[in-house]
């Protein structure tokens, strides 16, 4: 997994995709990865399994575009020429797994856990007003989680465990696509349908593939 973050930065560092901060694009685990997330652990509880190995081997990523590049769907609706795939990819959802940080963590009453900030939502990476941006509950001693404030709430039945995210997010190139909607009722996500990240997406590595391994 960590070979197609790192090769998705790369493409779209190359394809004059502009990040909105291409320093922290990818951050690679520090070499005591392990022994912080342990301290964390101690502190806070489990963390499911899945984001761990995610810090632990991959780090942290931030695939946003550039609010300077980025041309919202008002302007292009307006615009007197086509605007091209690369200058609105980033509503499309780009990877965002942020640091865990103890002052954005809230309380969630109906949880009865901590909802700790992974990440903004779809509408706020694209600088629309959105919902509760992506959180993951803690403590949590699971596999997996299912990304809570996905697309509209917690209890919406399409928002996506966190592997299943990352999987389809890699067969977007990076994106994880929009809301589908079917009949004015959302009806799940779907991929990107641009050129711009079937280019991106060429290549990458499957997750799920028996051959993966967190290193990688």
């Amino acid at each position: 997994m960590r070979g197609n973050v790192e090769m998705v930065r790369v493409r779209l560092i190359d394809s004059g995709y502009q990040l909105a901060a291409q320093g922290r694009a990818h951050m690679p685990p520090d070499a005591d990865a392990g022994a912080q997330l342990d301290a964390f652990e101690r502190r806070h509880g489990p963390l499911p399994l899945s984001l761990r190995a995610f810090y632990e081997f991959v780090g942290t990523v931030d695939f946003m575009q550039s609010a300077q590049q980025l041309v919202q769907w008002d302007k292009r609706e307006n615009a007197p020429e086509p605007v091209s795939e690369l200058r609105y990819a980033g509503e499309y959802d780009p990877l965002v797994v942020g640091p865990l940080d103890h002052e954005d963590a809230e309380w969630d009453r109906k949880q009865g856990r901590h909802a700790w900030y992974l990440a903004p939502d779809e509408c706020h990476k694209a600088n629309y007003s959105g919902g509760m941006n992506y959180h993951v509950l803690l403590p949590d001693n699971g596999a997996d989680f299912r990304i809570y404030g996905m697309i509209c709430n917690e209890e919406d039945q399409f928002g996506d465990w966190f592997v299943d995210y990352l999987r389809e997010t890699f067969r977007g190139g990076g994106f994880r696509g929009g809301i589908a909607i079917d009949d004015d009722e959302v009806a799940g996500r779907e991929l990107p349908d641009l050129a711009f990240t079937r280019r991106l997406a060429v290549g990458l590595q499957e997750i799920g593939d028996e051959r993966t391994t967190p290193e990688e």
